[in-house]
């Protein structure tokens, strides 16, 4: 009788490094984000990565910021070998997770479309959902493209 070797217990990559910050909910946390994320992703070796990391990391954190009164804004980088997985947390779970549609006349509301646009993959986490104290907006970007669509919007209402 011959025995196959056992599955991992898990199928997700195994991070490589991983980074939390906090920052103050004030209006220059979108311009940190986007420094921190920029130098995060030059020094793991992910610089392909910038540019899209820095757009949809400043919109998370402004949407945060505009339509949230946490306090603190944290903010989880990790990188795996193939991709890197951006969250964004607050502790004001009640709030809309989606805007409101986009007005043709309207300067705002764009943030969760451009994330469905960019990212491999993107979501919500509420892990304290009966105690209602924090959710996080999440996603990830693939070395080399989208690995995948995106969740439909709607569905996610």
């Amino acid at each position: 009788m011959t025995l196959a070797p056992s599955k991992p217990a898990s199928t997700l990559p195994v991070a490589r490094d991983a980074f939390r910050f906090d920052l103050l909910n004030r209006a220059t946390a979108p311009g940190i984000a986007r420094a921190v994320v920029t130098d995060l992703m030059t020094l793991t070796g992910n610089a392909e990565l910038v540019d899209d990391v820095r757009v949809l990391v400043s919109e998370l954190v402004t949407n945060v910021h505009l339509h949230t009164d946490t306090a603190v804004v944290r903010l989880d980088v990790t990188v795996h070998p193939a991709s890197v997985r951006v969250a964004v947390w607050d502790d004001a779970p009640r709030s809309r997770l989606l805007s409101l549609p986009v007005l043709l006349d309207d300067g705002s509301g764009r943030g969760l479309h451009l994330v469905e646009a960019l990212a491999s993959r993107w979501g919500v986490y509420r892990p304290n959902i009966d105690a209602r104290r924090r959710k996080g907006v999440w996603f990830a970007l693939d070395r080399g493209g989208r690995a995948g669509a995106a969740p439909d919007m709607a569905k996610m209402a």
